[in-house]
C-alpha cells in the first residue's frame, strides 16, 4: 500500500479518534468474507474478482440513539478470469440507527459513503468512490464488551483506461482494459468484538 494511502487512513482514525474523545468510543475489529460481482469493459473483458476473506476494523462514537464513525476494510484478490492479484481498501465514514431489541441483544442499520484504494494491474485509478449499506445485530456480554454478526453491500464507481497483460482462455495476451462508469459492488459477511470504553 502506498505511503500517501496510509496518510489518508491514519487522518481518517485521527479524526475519528479526536471526534470521539468525549463520548464512549467503540472499536470493532472483524473478520469476515467477500463475495464480488463482475463488470465487462467495453471489450468485452470480464472482471470478476474471486470471493475472498477481509479483515477489517470500525472506530465509533455514540450520536443521538446511532453511532458515526470511521470504517476501514482490506481485501487481498485475486481474480477468476484472468491473471492478476491486488487488494480492495475501503475507507469510509458510517452512520447507523441502533435499536435495543431484546435484551442483550442490538441490531442495527446503516450507510457508509467514501473511498476504495485500489492496488490492482487493470486498472489507472489509484482510489475511486465508493458507498454502503450495513446492517446486523449485536449481542452484549458485558457493558464494555459484545459480538456482533454484520452484513454490508458496498458499491464501487470503476473507470480505467490501461493496458495489462492478461491470462485469458486463449493464454497471455495484451488487454486494453476500458472500464467507463461502471459499478462494481461487493457483499461482505462479518464477525466482530466490540470493545468500548
Amino acid at each position: 500500500m502506498k505511503t500517501g494511502h496510509l496518510f489518508i487512513i491514519a487522518a481518517g482514525l485521527i479524526t475519528a479518534s479526536h471526534s470521539a474523545m468525549a463520548n464512549t468510543v467503540y472499536v470493532t475489529p472483524y473478520v469476515g468474507y467477500t463475495f464480488s460481482n463482475s463488470i465487462k469493459d467495453d471489450n468485452g473483458t470480464k472482471i470478476e474478482p474471486e470471493n475472498d476473506p477481509h479483515y477489517a476494523i470500525s472506530i465509533e462514537t455514540d450520536l443521538d440513539k446511532g453511532r458515526v464513525g470511521l470504517f476501514v476494510s482490506h481485501q487481498p484478490t485475486d481474480y477468476d478470469t484472468f491473471s492478476g492479484s491486488g487488494s480492495f481498501t475501503y475507507v469510509h465514514f458510517q452512520s447507523s440507527l441502533r435499536f435495543d431489541t431484546f435484551d442483550h441483544f442490538d441490531t442495527y442499520l446503516g450507510a457508509s459513503i467514501g473511498t476504495t484504494i485500489i492496488d490492482e494491474d487493470w486498472t489507472d485509478k489509484d482510489m475511486v468512490f465508493s458507498g454502503g449499506f450495513l446492517g446486523g445485530v449485536e449481542y452484549k456480554f458485558t457493558p464494555n464488551f459484545s459480538v456482533l454478526l454484520e452484513g454490508r453491500w458496498l458499491a464501487n464507481l470503476m473507470e480505467s483506461d490501461t493496458t495489462t497483460i492478461c491470462n485469458l482462455p486463449e493464454g497471455n495476451q495484451t488487454c486494453n482494459i476500458r472500464v467507463n462508469s461502471e459499478w462494481l459492488t461487493q457483499f461482505q459477511t462479518n464477525l466482530g468484538f466490540t470493545f468500548s470504553f
